[in-house]
């Protein structure tokens, strides 16, 4: 209850920089791109290098608390750690009347919900694994560095023209936090858990959302379970049911690769 009242406070009480508002004399804030949970981001002007670049600021009521500072820190570790086209470069931290803020690379793509809702983009079966692939590759960087990404969603994984990108690790953890914790909650969280079949279960909703691209939604039509609505092969359905761990949970990216490489065969 006081956390949310914390939250509404903070809320109330804290706007978004302005347009226009030169943060310490070097980033010019052209645009208030959204609010996550731990912090407001913004596209901004280098006026040094004269780049676009998104600065990423730390919320009030994360500053006031040491977990909020302590997780604003680690998803700036984890993103400096990161060198690899597929996600956001990082490039430096400050601070700002208090405010704790760091920069990183401006991705400009689309999102997949963007994509199909606005763009009208419908996927195949094939084109879906084609596209799980490519985010597998990725997921699969992360967990080699004992990175568990935690937030593998829609919103989260953009299309730049030419390749998938994955942004947002601030859920993002190290494989080892998890081990630390695992006598405090016996069994694995599917949704924010800190192992790889976090990552996993979001894959299988990533692909589901890909997949429902090609389905037609008819009114007053008894809801089904997504087995019996979509028109995919057997050996799809399998995978799904593995990521979302209705089945034996797949244990590395490797086990997927495998069975979406049967696909095309």
């Amino acid at each position: 209850m006081l956390n949310r009242t914390v939250l509404l406070l903070s809320n109330m009480l804290e706007s978004p920089f302005p347009r226009e508002e030169l943060i310490v004399d070097k980033f010019k804030v052209m645009k208030h791109l959204g609010m996550g949970s731990y912090g407001h981001s913004y596209l901004v002007m280098d006026l040094i290098t004269q780049q676009t670049k998104v600065l990423k600021a730390l919320r009030i009521h994360k500053r006031t608390t040491k977990s909020g500072r302590k997780g604003f820190e680690l998803e700036k570790e984890l993103l400096k750690s990161i060198n690899h086209p597929g996600f956001p470069q990082y490039f430096e931290e400050g601070i700002y009347k208090k405010i704790p803020f760091y920069t990183m690379e401006y991705i400009d793509g689309k999102n997949f919900e963007q994509l199909i809702f606005s763009e009208g983009w419908t996927i195949s079966e094939l084109g879906a694994f084609k596209i799980a692939v490519e985010l597998l590759d990725l997921i699969e960087y992360l967990h080699s560095r004992d990175i568990i990404h935690r937030d593998i969603r829609i919103p989260n994984v953009i299309f730049d023209g030419t390749r998938v990108r994955l942004i947002d690790l601030g859920l993002g953890r190290y494989l080892q936090q998890g081990r630390e914790g695992r006598h405090k909650s016996m069994g694995l969280d599917l949704r924010k858990g800190i192992h790889y079949q976090t990552d996993f279960y979001g894959l299988g909703h990533f692909l589901l959302f890909l997949l429902y691209s090609n389905f037609t939604f008819r009114n007053h039509e008894k809801e089904k379970s997504w087995e019996e609505e979509l028109s995919i092969s057997s050996e799809a359905k399998h995978i799904i049911r593995r990521l979302l761990q209705i089945e034996s949970a797949y244990d590395d990216c490797s086990q997927i690769r495998e069975d979406i490489k049967k696909l095309s065969n």
